[in-house]
């Protein structure tokens, strides 16, 4: 497999992920909800995607304190607001004017989940020699990839992104920075070492969300 290859498949499989687990979450929220309340139907959902939220609102919190933004307080437990249920919420400083740091904040989500799949691979938890193993940590994975993207309330200061890369882009044009060859070949290789390893999870992902949405579009019929 060739890098370009590798590097766009994994860009695919990210997009397919997104979209077929939103998609699994919205047919179990219509299929829960012709046996139970609107509450009831959420909370159940909120629990079963736990792992996730964990890795999710940490991601937060470990980014946000690295930043020095002071996280305040952080829950990782779903809470009943109005009429709407909350997964988890990380409450930390945000200074006027201040949008580089929120977007990195609002974006660990991703790169959290990226990590905690490489370690479940690396080291050797998915496939498990145990059949409990494999089932146990294919859950996590599902769970986790179907957390791992931004909420709304996450990607508020995510506007000001694309005007400062194409002005990071400008910059780099008008100054071009040469890095060393060795450098970028080094880079190149733990970024391709990466993509493979983390292959596995997102197939993984992808067919079972996959036969997910058909189980449960049979069951909306």
């Amino acid at each position: 497999m060739s890098n370009s290859f590798a590097f766009f498949l994994f860009i695919g499989e990210i997009i397919l992920v997104y979209f077929l687990s939103h998609l699994v979450l919205q047919k179990a929220y219509d299929v829960l909800r012709r046996i139970g309340n609107k509450r009831l139907v959420v909370g159940i959902l909120s629990i079963l995607y736990e792992p996730g939220t964990i890795v999710h609102e940490l991601s937060h919190y470990f980014v946000a304190l690295l930043l020095n933004m002071h996280p305040q307080e952080v829950s990782i437990f779903p809470s009943i607001e109005g009429d709407k249920i909350r997964l988890g919420y990380v409450l930390y400083q945000k200074n006027k004017g201040d949008f580089i740091r929120p977007i990195l904040v609002g974006i660990a989500p991703f790169f959290g989940a990226m990590i905690v799949l490489l370690l479940i691979v690396y080291s050797n938890q998915f496939p498990g020699t145990h059949l409990w193993q494999t089932l146990t940590f294919g859950y996590c994975i599902l769970a986790i990839t179907a957390n791992m993207f931004s909420s709304k309330r996450d990607l508020i200061d995510v506007g000001y992104l694309i005007p400062l890369t194409f002005f990071i882009i400008f910059l780099f044009f008008i100054f071009p920075v040469h890095l060393p060859p060795q450098l970028i070949n080094v880079l190149s290789t733990y970024l391709f070492y990466f993509i493979r390893i983390i292959q596995l999870p997102l197939l993984f992902s992808i067919v079972f969300h996959a036969i997910l949405v058909i189980l449960l579009s049979s069951l909306q019929s």
